[in-house]
């Protein structure tokens, strides 16, 4: 007799396998004659090896796999989604300071004509991969190799497999570029209630910085649609599936700022991938709203000596958004420091989860390394899960982890009604307090007034 729990066992294998033979077509549908098909064919074989995430997946335990296997995917070139966005209504979506640096992905694909470049210096390399393998063949057929080697993430693999018009970012040695450059994805419906199934977009940016060159990014997500009032611009099913791919030289430095879409239906996967060489700094700071699910992956390999690495994220959550962080940092070399800090707020019955692993290897001696994940719980029905973790083979280090789930602090909150703030005001104000120590971290200013100002108006 087969029971209730075998049935739905067999029902959420049966979505799974469906939804990867959508995927094979999707794959099988590359023009062969793309310059990296050879490569996409290894990273495709590594994707079948690793295999979709299921509920033992440890860094998926916390992801609603069964609802994300519910609904069929298919290729967006296929579809209604279009790519014709004029310039004028591109420009409205541009942060003050990027007027004139700033590069478009309409739908996932990168688009270098609607891209603004005044701005940026010459000697500045921006190219789709497939054109980059020309001249920088080296470079990007060395990331692949490691990624294809190395990467455990089944969606990062998947976009290495899938990505299409991808953009190739080139620091040169010594080059310092003082203006921050924004990466713009833009999701462009039209006649959403045609659409059964969900379009997947595999946005992807592989970046090399050169030797001693600094770069500061910051990534956006807007939507535009022509549907109805009550779609409210949100196309609920899109799946985003973008990752930035970085190597960075000795003495480079990278400053990267997340900010993810308005909360909607739509499912985001966000991998953020840093390989680092001596002396080289990356610093990144993201900030959430969640969505139906929205998972933040990250994996760096300090490689080389005295790297300083700094990893930040806020997510202030409402309704029934979820926000998922994953973060592991491989120290391979010694002196080096990596600092981790997230935080949640989390309102309504709303869901976050961070699960983060520092690994320092035997070589990577003077190693300091700290990692903590703290969460506020707003509302009774909020849940937070925090799963930190350590794995240390060297003997001299320095290395701390930590997590911390609460509420806020009654005794706070009637202190500052005795000074004349209502409750909501008191709880406002608390919350926004404990958000502002890592939106303050942003350094585009027009971003962070606009994060802090939320708080303001709730």
């Amino acid at each position: 007799m087969i029971t209730d729990t075998q049935k739905d066992k067999q029902e959420n294998q049966d979505k799974q396998t469906l939804f990867q033979s959508q995927l094979q077509a999707f794959y099988a549908d590359i023009e062969e004659s793309d310059a990296l098909s050879r490569y996409r064919l290894k990273a495709w074989e590594h994707f079948l090896q690793i295999g979709l995430p299921t509920r033992r997946t440890d860094t998926y335990r916390y992801f609603p796999l069964n609802k994300f296997y519910d609904q069929s995917c298919y290729d967006p070139s296929k579809c209604n989604l279009k790519q014709q966005v004029s310039k004028e209504t591109i420009a409205s979506y541009l942060l003050p300071e990027c007027q004139g640096s700033c590069l478009v992905f309409i739908n996932g694909l990168f688009s270098l004509d609607k891209s603004f470049l005044q701005n940026l210096p010459t000697n500045l390399v921006i190219l789709p991969i497939d054109e980059a393998m020309k001249t920088f063949q080296t470079h990007i057929i060395s990331q692949w190799a490691k990624s294809i080697k190395e990467e455990l993430d089944p969606f990062a693999a998947l976009n290495l497999a899938l990505h299409r018009n991808g953009l190739y970012l080139y620091v040169p040695p010594n080059v310092e570029i003082k203006t921050p450059i924004q990466l713009l994805y833009l999701t462009n419906i039209n006649e959403p209630d045609a659409l059964l199934m969900r379009p997947l977009l595999m946005p992807r940016v592989q970046g090399f910085i050169g030797r001693g060159a600094t770069l500061n990014l910051v990534s956006t997500h807007e939507t535009i649609s022509n549907a109805s009032n009550n779609f409210n611009g949100n196309f609920n099913g899109v799946i985003f599936n973008g990752i930035l791919d970085l190597a960075i030289e000795e003495n480079g430095s990278v400053y990267y700022t997340q900010s993810s879409p308005k909360p909607s239906g739509s499912w985001h996967f966000d991998a953020t991938r840093i390989v680092m060489k001596k002396d080289s700094k990356f610093t990144s700071v993201m900030a959430s709203q969640g969505s139906v699910s929205h998972r933040h992956d990250y994996s760096a390999s300090l490689i080389g000596e005295n790297v300083d690495l700094h990893l930040n994220g806020i997510s202030y959550l409402q309704k029934n958004n979820k926000s998922h962080v994953n973060v592991l940092v491989n120290h391979e070399a010694p002196h080096c420091t990596s600092l981790q800090l997230f935080k949640s707020a989390i309102a309504d019955s709303a869901h976050a989860a961070f699960e983060g692993k520092i690994f320092v290897k035997r070589a990577a001696q003077k190693t300091e390394a700290f990692q903590l994940n703290n969460n506020l719980l707003l509302s009774d029905f909020a849940h937070a899960d925090s799963k930190p973790n350590l794995e240390i083979f060297a003997d001299d280090v320095k290395a701390s982890h930590g997590s911390t789930i609460g509420q806020l602090d009654e005794e706070q909150i009637f202190y500052m009604r005795t000074r004349g703030f209502s409750t909501a005001t008191a709880k406002s104000l608390l919350v926004k307090g404990f958000c502002e120590e890592v939106i303050c971290k942003i350094p585009i200013d027009s971003l962070r007034k606009s994060l802090l100002q939320q708080f303001d108006e709730n």
